[in-house]
């Protein structure tokens, strides 16, 4: 694993280098295209690695779903044993039963009492052992579910800050943008950069930079519609998909939370530091022909516009 992360230092190095020299526009999207690409034509023994270790993630995930099934199929046996040992011990105190009515010999009697009080005791005890074997299939069927979750987690959420990282914002965008060209029901965009965060970092440093990304993330979460997207985009980027919503719909939401920011203190726990910040949005909405890279391409812009007037506002690509 340690491996793995040096060959991406060592090729994300590269990448940056490759840009520089060619001119080419340090956007995350741009970046992340070249990256790629660059490794998979110059370096291929950083690709093996970085390629295998995606591999074993598969691998895990798939281990983790077989071991599930198995565990189910376990428990479908047992039910099946249950099935056919009380069928059992029914068919036999039926027997008994039936010999209770028919019989009036205080021998018998004595004698059908005590293979009932036995077979009763069986029932009991495969009962007991049946119970306990479900128990314990029950017990790693959760931790086998936490697992599985913890994976899945660790491919779609942003450790620091609790939001969906890249990854899943980019198949989400993928998903709505093909609903918007099926259905024409559009949808918007906000990229939300908090305002002058390299002072944050430099005067009270990395760690309350951290705190202050990570309270962004849970403000956003507490005050966006349950239907919205906010992800970590990048840095002290963030990107909100906001589907069924217009321009003008997404401007309120986008001034909504930027007041109720303004209004607000975000914390670092680790350092006790509470610090006010202000965000700045650009909005931009879906369009007949876009595509992903261009409708992120305006909202980038309008944010920009946004710094460039002042901060602490909101800018849409209308006023481009």
């Amino acid at each position: 694993m340690e491996r793995f992360y040096l060959t991406v230092a060592r090729v994300a190095k590269k990448t940056l280098h490759h840009m520089v020299e060619h001119r080419i526009p340090m956007l995350p999207d741009i970046y992340s295209r070249h990256f790629y690409r660059y490794l998979a034509s110059i370096d291929r023994d950083s690709q093996d690695i970085i390629e295998k270790q995606q591999q074993n993630d598969v691998k895990e995930v798939v281990n983790q779903q077989d071991q599930g099934l198995n565990i189910m199929q376990e428990l479908s046996e047992m039910v099946d044993m249950l099935d056919q040992i009380t069928g059992q011990h029914t068919k036999q105190l039926d027997n008994h039963l039936l010999c209770i009515k028919t019989t009036d010999k205080t021998n018998d009697l004595a004698k059908l009492k005590k293979d009932i009080s036995h077979e009763l005791s069986l029932v009991i005890i495969n009962n007991n052992e049946i119970h306990s074997h479900i128990v314990d299939a029950q017990e790693t069927v959760k931790r086998l579910q936490r697992k599985m979750e913890e994976v899945a987690d660790m491919a779609t959420i942003d450790e620091l800050t609790g939001l969906f990282n890249r990854r899943a914002l980019f198949s989400r965008l993928a998903e709505e943008h093909s609903r918007a060209e099926r259905y024409g029901q559009g949808f918007s965009l906000l990229l939300i950069d908090i305002d002058d965060f390299k002072n944050v970092n430099d005067e009270h440093g990395h760690q309350v930079g951290d705190g202050i990304l990570k309270g962004l993330g849970a403000f956003l979460r507490q005050n966006l519609r349950g239907s919205d997207f906010p992800a970590r985009y990048g840095g002290e980027e963030f990107l909100c998909l906001l589907p069924s919503t217009d321009v003008e719909q997404a401007v309120q939401v986008g001034n909504k939370i930027r007041q109720l920011l303004s209004e607000s203190t975000l914390s670092s726990k680790k350092k006790g530091v509470s610090l006010q910040v202000t965000i700045s949005i650009g909005i931009a909405a879906f369009a007949p022909d876009d595509d992903i890279d261009t409708l992120i391409k305006r909202a980038d812009d309008a944010l920009y516009l946004a710094k460039r007037q002042g901060k602490n506002r909101v800018v849409t690509e209308r006023e481009l």
